[in-house]
């Protein structure tokens, strides 16, 4: 009976000490990114211009101050940085984290902020669901398109913008870039909320000059695949689905808070006719369950 209880403490003795090896890889590696490259072509593009996307930080540090991303960024030498949203959180809302982070990536690159469901949250006080949009009807009159009426909080909107950085909220801005036309565009709505409230935009987006290289930031990918998928833009840029938070080789990310599991867009790139649709598994986590064989992403997309 001794020996029995004598080796039954050794498996637990084991079992706790793999576990705890285990939740300590863990944490690490939560906090440690890897880099994916992607390179896409196009003629619009006279001379190679490099974007560097990040998404989903959720007030995730990398070193001090976030000091280890952005050296990192700095060496990798972007001639744009695409934001596609959930840089903060929704509860507990750290918007100096934003700003400091922003500021300095701006002395990089120049910077183009996409909203996330949680930026929607701190500044509109909802994830613009459609459900939220058609009781604030009246309030977004003719231009329902304009989500300016509905701003609680103009904290982080004010920071970002003395901070130098170009936040694109169903509207797009036209920037030259290396000498080259660039036409940089953002949206936040979710699948339910695309139509009416940003299928105007993202019309008009698609009808723009047809020679001019265009970029879409959506934080979700499921209404650009839904609605858009092999349109004339070239480009867009998503996040959101945090990798499906558990990797499984060969399958793919195991759950999404708007997918279900299995969700078919939790990272990679996607191309179908003109349009080319890269997905970044984000740069922290939210919630109890961490990432697991998952680590955080930093996407570099060469455009040549």
């Amino acid at each position: 009976m001794k020996k029995v209880m004598k080796g039954l403490l050794w498996i637990f003795l084991v079992l706790g000490i793999l576990a705890g090896a285990g939740w300590a890889w863990i944490k690490w590696s939560n906090h440690r990114f890897e880099e994916t490259f992607y390179t896409i072509y196009s003629y619009k593009v006279e001379t190679p211009v490099r974007a560097v996307l990040l998404s989903d930080l959720h007030q995730c540090l990398f070193g001090a101050d976030n000091e280890e991303l952005v050296s990192r960024i700095g060496e990798l030498g972007p001639d744009i940085i695409l934001i596609a949203g959930d840089v903060i959180n929704k509860s507990e809302t750290d918007i100096e984290y934003a700003l400091s982070l922003c500021s300095r990536l701006a002395e990089i690159a120049p910077v183009y902020y996409g909203l996330g469901n949680h930026e929607n949250e701190v500044i509109y006080g909802s994830d613009l669901n459609r459900e939220y949009l058609e009781a604030r009807q009246e309030e977004l009159g003719e231009e329902q398109e304009d989500f300016t009426p509905l701003i609680q909080n103009r904290e982080l909107l004010q920071g970002l913008d003395q901070a130098g950085v170009c936040v694109v909220q169903n509207r797009s801005v036209l920037a030259e870039i290396k000498g080259s036309l660039i036409r940089i565009g953002g949206i936040s709505t979710n699948v339910s909320s695309f139509w009416p409230y940003s299928e105007q935009f993202v019309h008009e987006f698609i009808q723009a000059e047809d020679e001019v290289f265009k970029i879409l930031i959506s934080h979700r990918p499921e209404p650009a695949a839904e609605y858009i998928l092999g349109e004339p833009v070239d480009l867009v840029v998503s996040g959101h689905n945090h990798g499906g938070i558990i990797r499984i080789p060969g399958k793919g990310g195991v759950f999404s808070a708007d997918g279900g599991f299995f969700p078919e867009y939790t990272g990679g790139m996607t191309k179908q006719g003109e349009m080319t649709m890269i997905v970044g598994r984000g740069l922290g986590g939210h919630g109890m369950l961490p990432r697991i064989f998952n680590p955080p992403e930093l996407v570099i997309i060469d455009i040549n």
